[in-house]
């Protein structure tokens, strides 16, 4: 089979880890080209990564004509090129949140399945092994029904600890919240639209209520430090408990975790950290999500999270601003 023809669109922090991912995947994929509206940043990364640097999505797909593209833009300006690139006839891996509005993500969920290409969104925490093994812990019944969890994260992890609550225990049916946005305490500037947090200025506190009856309790802070955890996670069931404490962004990977009843092999299962074993630091996160999107692509499979998935977090990060605001339980539709 012909080598995948990949561009990347956005040379930032999130395009370079794209660019290494693909690279590391050697000849099951041609990295083409990468573009950005900065030339400068285009080019640092095309000369790191050994490709062609341009001045724009238009110039790449005309020189290149790739299968894939990454969007990996700033947050609020994936929406257009992420269209661009499905009508030209392109696969998307879109980095999250997926779009800066609910009426973008759903135009470009529409785009995808009118022009028959795969609209996937990078939510690489779910690769992480800690939390791909505390998913495999709660679907094996281990803990009995999940009744209570948990999740305590800095905030830049905001947006995929909303994911990690469908990923582990399903869709949402109602939110209630609080956010706390006092001017005066802000550390962050507050340029997202008014239905999302994404990072949130200061905290946000909110309840979600699972469809399978589960309660859990979410909060993210600027406040902490991303050398501490990006999250934390506690899961509360009917015959068990486990959680994952002090996840840093050099290895994410629990330096501690809790079970009950006892069982000796648990921490390792939920990978653990151990001196004597190689860290999972976000840069493998990234390599490990790329390369399970590329292998779906490839084998015809669908990919593990898409532009569903996508839309699917906005709406909760979209009930959470609408439970604060208005000071009332929002209920989500299934």
């Amino acid at each position: 089979m012909a080598a995948l023809r990949v561009g990347i669109v956005g040379c930032g922090g999130a395009g370079a880890e794209h660019a290494r991912a693909y690279r590391a995947l050697g000849d099951r994929v041609d990295l083409v080209g990468v573009c950005d509206v900065v030339a400068a940043r285009a080019m640092a990364l095309a000369a790191s990564a050994g490709t062609r640097a341009f001045g724009g999505f238009d110039e790449l797909r005309a020189a290149e004509r790739p299968d894939l593209v990454s969007v990996c833009t700033a947050e609020g300006a994936h929406t257009e090129p992420a269209l661009a690139a499905l009508a030209a006839g392109c696969h998307v891996l879109c980095e999250k949140p997926l779009a800066a509005t609910v009426a973008d993500a759903r135009r470009m969920v529409a785009a995808a399945a009118a022009t028959g290409r795969t609209l996937g969104i990078d939510y690489n925490y779910r690769h992480m092994p800690a939390f791909a093994a505390l998913r495999t812990e709660i679907a094996s019944g281990a803990l009995g029904q999940p009744v209570l969890a948990q999740i305590s994260a800095h905030a830049f992890c905001y947006h995929h600890a909303l994911d990690l609550v469908r990923f582990l225990f399903g869709e949402v049916a109602e939110v209630t919240a609080w956010v706390d946005d006092v001017p005066s305490r802000r550390d962050f500037p507050w340029s997202t639209p008014e239905e999302f947090l994404y990072v949130p200025s200061v905290s946000v506190a909110a309840v979600l209520r699972t469809r399978a009856g589960a309660t859990v309790c979410l909060a993210a802070s600027r406040l902490r430090s991303l050398e501490d955890t990006l999250l934390d996670v506690e899961v509360l069931g009917t015959a068990g408990r486990r959680a994952l404490r002090g996840l840093p962004v050099g290895d994410a990977r629990p330096r501690r975790v809790e079970v009950w009843p006892a069982d000796p092999d648990a921490p390792a299962r939920l990978g653990q950290s151990a001196p004597e074993s190689p860290a999972f630091s976000l840069s493998h996160a990234f390599r490990a999500s790329v390369a399970a999107f590329v292998d779906a692509l490839t084998a015809g499979r669908p990919v593990p999270t898409d532009g569903r998935d996508g839309l699917a977090a906005l709406l909760i990060d979209q009930a959470v601003v609408q439970a604060h605001r208005f000071g009332t339980v929002v209920r989500l539709q299934g």
